[in-house]
Formats: C-alpha cells, structure tokens, sequence
C-alpha cells in the first residue's frame, strides 16, 4: 500500500499508510495525519487519491508546502521517492516502489518451505478408527495393570494427536464442531451427542451440533437436564453417571421422560472462561460410561477446547475485517461528496474543512457553481451520527445537486429539498441546512437558513451579523414554508458557516464553546486569510476543549472578501 514516510531529526520514521481516499496533513491533532512541526499551520495541506494515482495540494498554509523542491500552488501529482516539505519536517512519498534502504542490499534465506501435512480424514459413514476399540482392549485386561495403565496414557497421546491434526483441517467454526462430535463417537460409546455452545453476551447455551451415533433418523426432542448443565457450566465439573434413572444428582423429569441410563458431560472452556459443553448419552446402563471415558472426553474437551476459540476469534477477526472494509468504502464515498477543492473566484478566499467524530459523519459542505456565475454555498448537519447519518448525508447531497439551478428562487430550491426527504427519510430523522447563493461581483448574498445555527459574517466595520431566516429543519413537514434573507459582504468582511460540533464542542468541565466565543476569535482575526480563520478556530477549539473528546462532527466553511488594497497587489 502507499504511504508516507515522515523523517524526524531525532528518532525513527513513521510510516503513514495512504488507504482513505483523502488525508489531511498539519500541526492539529485533528487531522489524519498529524505534524509536530512549529512551521506547520494547523491544517496545512491535503493528499488525495484519484485512480491508481495521488495528488497533494495546499490547504491555504501560512507558510507553503514545498515539493522536490518548488512551492506547491493548486494540484501537483505524486511520485515515488517525492519530497513534500512543511517547515521542517520531510514527508516522503512511497507507492511501494521507494528503496527507502538507500543502497542496503538485503540477503535472504533461499530456504524451501516446509511440505503441508496430507492429512485423510474419515469417511462421513465411519464413526471409529480403532481409538475407542484400544481404549475398551485396555480396559478389559484387569490381569495386567501396568501394561494397562501404558495403554490408557499411550490411548490419550494417541487421542491428544488425533484431536489435534484432524482439527488442524477445520477451517470454521461449524466444521470444527462437526469434527469434534465426531470425535467424541470415537472416543466413547455413546449413542447420542450434543454440542451447545454460549453466544457472546448471552448466559443461555444453544444446541450447535447434535448427532445420532449411526446418523440415521432425526436427534428428536433435544432435552438436558438442568442439574447436568449446572453442573458443568456453573461449576466447571464433569459429570458422569451409568445409571441416570436412579442418580439422586441427575432424578429430573427430564432425564426420566427420555429413558437415559448413562450420561457423559465435560465442560468445553480455557482457563476458568466455560463457553460450551460436551454432553453424551445412551439409554444404556450396565457400566456403558466409564472413568476411563470420562477421562478420555475430558481430554478431548481440554484439547478441542482451543481450537474452538481459536476459530472463534478467527471467525469474529474476519467479520471485524469485512465490517472495516465496508466502512473503509463508506468513508471513501463519502469524502468524495466533499468538493475537492474550493472554487477559484476571483475577489474571494474560500476554505472548507470537516472532521467527523466517528470514521464517518453526517456533516455536508459543498460549492456549487452555477451557469449564471452565481455561487452556491451550503453546509448541512444530519440528526444523528455514524453510518445512519453518512446514508442520509448522501441523500441530502444528491437532492441539493439535483435541486440547485433548477428553481427561481431559493424558497422553491428548498422547498423540494424538502419534499424530497420528508417522502424517504424516517419519521423520526431530520436535516438542517443552510443554503446560500452569492453574487462574487456585487457581493450580494441570497440565504436560507432551514433550522441550522445562524452562520455570522463578522463585517471588516467590526460588526457581526447572523443568517438565521428560513424555517424548519427539513425532512420534519413535507409542506414546510420556507423564506429567504438577503444581505451583503463587504469589502474584507468574513462569512463563517459551521456544524453546531463547533459551538458545542465543550471543555472538561462540560461548559460548551458557544457562538459568542466563535465570533470573538472572528473579529480579532479579521484580517487574516479564509484559511488563517479556519486556523484559529480550531486552534481555540482545541485549546478550548484540552483533549476532551469531540462529541460531533465538526465542519466549518470559510468565505472572505478581499480586501480592496488586497486585491490592487494581487493584479500587480
């Protein structure tokens, strides 16, 4: 996978693995990729994934991103072995082909690898292999009780071996099971086995495997007596009877109904942690279970016992992995709903930057530009967070495009917004958006503001306006009203819309940042580029919140009107 390789003066690289679509670079903790580098802005510049090839691009950095050397302005592509340099720190670019060992030439071992096992297992019809016939051989020989006792340790290694190469060809969790009742049919003579096994999170055990020694006919009625799962489960012992009609222990209902003689029962766990049971039984008493049986299922037990973890961990790594990568795809697509880049307008600084609590978010900021010349700005927050949220975050983006242009007035844009969510969202969700559209050459802005916090436009004059005409927050009533403000940027004057994860973001003591304080860090860095801005507000969000974590989305969109003086030098 391609990464970026980070060199610091004084200790070892870090190698940062590019697998999201975009990642943000710079000194805020906020980001993908954080740089511990005092020249570094806070958020300073972006890499971007597009086909099989990448893209850096400043994001409006104080100080500038240097590549192989040139000073990067808009887009430049990747290469491997590319210097990126952000203040001091060195960033390289490897697609896996960058022979970061400079000259190291590495020897290895030709060494074959070692042959798989072949391992034949038994026919589906057979249910022993001579290990249940030496175990009753043994044990029949009372005359001879050291070669015996040989006998019963040389049947348990033969079992432990046994158990452990057949189980090495389980590949899930069902087929691990399987094999282990199969197992038990040849360990002892039972006429009837069962597995049950405890779900994660649940106290209560469910039949995963039940068997009839010769397979033939159904298992029928499955019942266990309460006092054997007690027993076992509870206590961690093993039980064995060979006459469960008459066994003060086990004298339940249930054991008398089903005519059982014998029973066999051994915890199936690691450590002190029971997770299932190995129950066998047979209506036959007369000694048909023995100490030596129980011995023999013990062992079975102990040893299927980490197998059956093992496959349980294996199984819930690779439901974890799948539910990664679909949330690696989600999050893929959704940063594609984020404009690539802000729009080139001439007169106009434009900034936006949004940093999801989860892995995705339900935060959306766009810029629209229409045929007339016009700009479309929006940013929208859903109710609700993680992937819910992202599904109707890409509804609401696919409506606004859908919407934008097609309508006289910005009253009629929304209203279908609306309709449109209000029919395919549930009952109990809801957006709100502000939607604005923005003159660059007279710096006239038309706006709707639909249950969202008031966006401010702190004025170059040292006042400050809130956008909050509109109405409803969408998706809540199909025939909403919605009404449009108007106002004006003024040369220097800075438009501020944000997600309320940003006047809401709260410190340890619980107090939240508020909007007095937003506008507090706006006017006193007036003057300052869209990007600066956007520096100082989370710069005091952060500072702000000491490490609490964020509790919402957090999204900010910048816009500022140049300054006439700025925009004299800029032609110049």
């Amino acid at each position: 996978m391609p990464e970026l390789i980070v060199r610091y003066p004084d200790r070892a690289p870090d190698h940062f693995p590019l697998g999201r679509l975009r990642i943000t670079l710079g000194r805020s903790a906020r980001n993908d990729l954080c740089i511990p580098d005092p020249f570094a802005s806070r958020v300073h510049a972006e890499v971007r994934r597009e086909g099989d090839e990448y893209f850096l691009q400043d994001l409006g950095s104080a100080n500038g991103t240097v590549y192989n050397g040139l000073t990067v302005d808009g887009t430049v592509p990747l290469t491997s072995g590319g210097r990126i340099q952000i203040g001091e720190t060195e960033i390289i670019f490897d697609d896996g082909t960058y022979n970061s060992s400079m000259g190291a030439t590495m020897i290895t071992d030709n060494t074959g690898s070692l042959p798989e096992a072949t391992i034949a297992l038994a026919s589906g019809d057979r249910t022993t292999s001579g290990l249940l016939e030496a175990i009753e051989g043994a044990r029949t020989k009372p005359e001879e009780i050291v070669d015996t006792n040989r006998a019963r340790e040389g049947d348990l290694l033969a079992l432990i071996s046994k158990v452990g190469i057949t189980l090495l060809a389980s590949t899930t969790l069902n087929e691990t099971m399987e094999q282990i009742v199969s197992l038990v049919f040849e360990a002892v003579p039972a006429d009837r086995c069962l597995l049950m096994m405890r779900d994660e999170g649940s106290e209560e055990l469910r039949v995963a495997v039940a068997r009839l020694r010769d397979r033939v006919g159904e298992v029928g009625e499955i019942r266990v007596s309460r006092n054997v799962m007690d027993e076992v489960v509870i206590r961690g012992k093993s039980v064995l009877t060979s006459d469960a009609q008459h066994d003060p222990r086990f004298a339940s209902g249930t054991v008398v109904l089903q005519g059982i003689r014998s029973v066999l029962a051994v915890p199936l766990g690691v450590s002190d942690k029971v997770f299932g049971i190995i129950y066998a039984d047979s209506p036959i008493a007369d000694g048909r279970f023995t100490e030596d049986h129980l011995k023999v299922l013990t062992t079975l037990a102990s040893v299927a016992a980490i197998r059956v973890e093992n496959a349980r961990l294996a199984e819930a790594r690779l439901q974890q992995e799948r539910l990664e990568r679909e949330l690696q795809l989600a999050m893929e697509i959704q940063q594609r709903f984020q404009p690539t880049a802000p729009p080139v307008v001439p007169g106009y600084e434009l900034q936006g930057i949004s940093f999801p609590c989860y892995e995705i978010g339900g935060d959306y900021y766009d810029f629209i530009q229409r045929e007339d010349g016009r700009l479309v700005i929006a940013l929208g927050d859903v109710s609700g967070k993680g992937t819910a949220a992202a599904l109707l975050m890409s509804s609401l983006h696919a409506s606004v495009h859908a919407q934008a242009g097609s309508h006289e007035t910005l009253s009629e844009t929304i209203s279908a917004v609306n309709r449109y969510l209000a029919d395919n969202i549930p009952a109990n969700r809801f957006v709100t958006l502000f939607y604005a559209e923005l003159d660059p050459a007279s710096g006239a802005l038309s706006f709707l503001n639909a249950g969202h916090n008031p966006p401010l436009i702190v004025h170059a004059a040292g006042t400050v306006e809130q956008l909050a005409s509109g109405g409803l927050p969408l998706g809540i009533r199909r025939n909403a009203e919605y009404r449009e403000g108007r106002t004006q940027m003024q040369m220097g004057d800075v438009l501020v819309i944000y997600s309320d994860g940003v006047t809401e973001a709260a410190s340890p003591s619980g107090e939240e940042f508020g909007a007095t304080r937003l506008y507090e860090v706006v006017s006193r860095n007036i003057d300052a580029s869209a990007a600066g801005v956007r520096d100082r507000i989370e710069s005091a969000l952060t500072k702000f919140s000491q490490g609490t974590q964020a509790a919402d989305d957090i999204t900010l969109v910048i816009v500022k009107r140049q300054a006439e003086i700025k925009k004299q030098i800029s032609i110049a």
